[in-house]
């Protein structure tokens, strides 16, 4: 291997091509060039939105919340013990983020960790040391910059691999015969780091598996899941800002069971294969989203960072103006216009399997009760073919299609939630209260119970 290649003898130059084509990067150049010839004055307020970028970026002041030992003591002591354990260097800036990862990133020449605070909420102080392990020795390569986001770029070629067909795959199939060598050094080195650190590789890829559910069930279970008005040409786009304590409020509730099963553990243990044994082991092990029990204290966050994080993880650019808002002060109609859409969506489903319109919510209840595979396949537009043999429902565990019926009812009546954030947990006037999930157990043994529960008027 050439001194100047990466690990796995890739060319640097050939590096930073794929960089460039596959990992964002080659967009902005082709504009650029397009501004250039058309309006050189466009390109000059491209310059100046350069240099504030740039400044806001070294400042802290857009990618995140800067974390010190002054305003964070214990996680960037954290951090820089994990390093001092692995013997490199802390990384140059490590800034707290609204999105449900920890990423390493080199940004203007800085190694960058960004520790998202839904992570913070659920993994314990060992887990979080060992997913901080990992990405702080993909930042001790010689080549960081290339290295980190050609990692990326290779990560999504194996989901891809997965996932798409057609023309996506065969991209993946192209990144992944000349990236593999190169994906399977980088991260058997920092597999090795995650181990080293966590005590073991069962602890390491444990860690590994519960950030992958994580990340998995903020996305799936509770942003998508927000309800929030879309912003459209004649309404002003609105933001939540306080959505980690939503997201923690969530958790202590309890997510039920994940995801996680043996596909997704043969999927985490081709991008790990430092940990493919004891991921792979993890395979049939149910893996719960859970408060963290030795959370490492994280300082209330002001308003403006709040915004500043929200802004970061939906993608909203700063020139856009947002109306702002939080859980508590966002009007009850939003919560009831979320609740009959979700509701809506379920009788559909239940519409399509019956071939008819279900004669009413306790129908759609026993139809999701005892032909569930079926009402999954309505609900992802596949075949029932397509689906695993078996989707037993489980009584102890209701799926959250139910519990948005009971949602959807009890708000007809004039209760309300106890937080927005969290589904199915209501109280009515008089500050009764009642969690759709312990409804719908309950009603496990006796269905015709549950008629209380779905009707939008009380029974007599």
């Amino acid at each position: 291997m050439v001194d100047d290649d990466l690990p796995g003898g890739l060319g640097v130059w050939r590096a930073r091509w794929l960089v460039l084509r596959h990992g964002g990067a080659l967009g902005p150049v082709v504009y650029g060039a397009v501004a250039v010839a058309l309006a050189p004055l466009f390109l000059l307020w491209l310059a100046v939105l350069a240099l504030v970028d740039q400044v806001t970026v070294r400042w802290g002041n857009r990618d995140g919340v800067p974390v010190t030992p002054e305003t964070h003591p214990e996680l960037s002591a954290l951090v820089a013990e994990v390093a001092r354990h692995l013997g490199t260097e802390p990384p140059d800036r490590v800034l707290l983020s609204a999105e449900p990862v920890i990423e390493a990133e080199v940004t203007h020449g800085q190694r960058c960790l960004r520790i998202g605070l839904p992570v913070l909420a659920c993994l314990s102080r060992t887990e979080l040391r060992a997913v901080l392990g990992h990405r702080l020795a993909l930042l001790r390569n010689r080549r960081a910059g290339l290295v980190v986001p050609l990692v990326t770029v290779w990560t999504d070629a194996v989901r891809d691999s997965t996932d798409e067909t057609g023309r996506k795959l065969r991209r993946a199939t192209r990144l992944r015969r000349e990236l593999d060598a190169f994906a399977a050094q980088v991260q058997r080195d920092a597999d090795a780091a995650a181990a080293t650190v966590a005590g073991g590789g069962e602890p390491a890829a444990r860690a590994t598996a519960l950030a992958h559910v994580v990340a998995q069930t903020y996305l799936d279970d509770f942003l998508d899941l927000l309800g929030v008005p879309e912003r459209n040409l004649w309404r002003r786009g609105v933001g939540v800002r306080d959505l980690d304590d939503g997201w923690r409020r969530v958790v202590h509730r309890g997510l039920g069971e994940s995801d996680w099963d043996e596909e997704t553990a043969d999927l985490l243990a081709t991008i790990h294969p430092g940990l493919a044994g004891p991921v792979r082991a993890l395979g049939t092990t149910p893996l719960t989203v859970r408060p963290s029990p030795d959370p490492v204290p994280v300082p209330p966050l002001t308003p403006r960072q709040q915004r500043r994080l929200v802004r970061r993880l939906l993608g909203i650019p700063f020139p856009e103006s947002l109306r702002w808002t939080t859980f508590a002060e966002a009007p009850d109609a939003w919560w009831r216009r979320r609740a009959t859409r979700d509701a809506d969506s379920v009788r559909a489903d239940v519409a399509t399997v019956l071939g008819r319109e279900p004669v009413d919510d306790l129908e759609v209840y026993q139809v999701v009760r005892t032909r569930t595979r079926e009402v999954l396949a309505a609900a992802f537009d596949i075949p029932v073919a397509d689906l695993a043999d078996e989707q037993p429902y489980d009584d102890d565990d209701p799926p959250g299609a139910l519990v948005f019926l009971v949602e959807d009812a009890l708000l007809r009546r004039g209760w309300r939630l106890e937080h927005p954030a969290v589904r199915g947990v209501l109280v009515d006037p008089a500050r009764d209260r009642v969690d759709a999930r312990q409804v719908l157990v309950a009603a496990a043994g006796d269905p015709s119970a549950l008629r209380h529960w779905l009707t939008a008027s009380p029974s007599t």
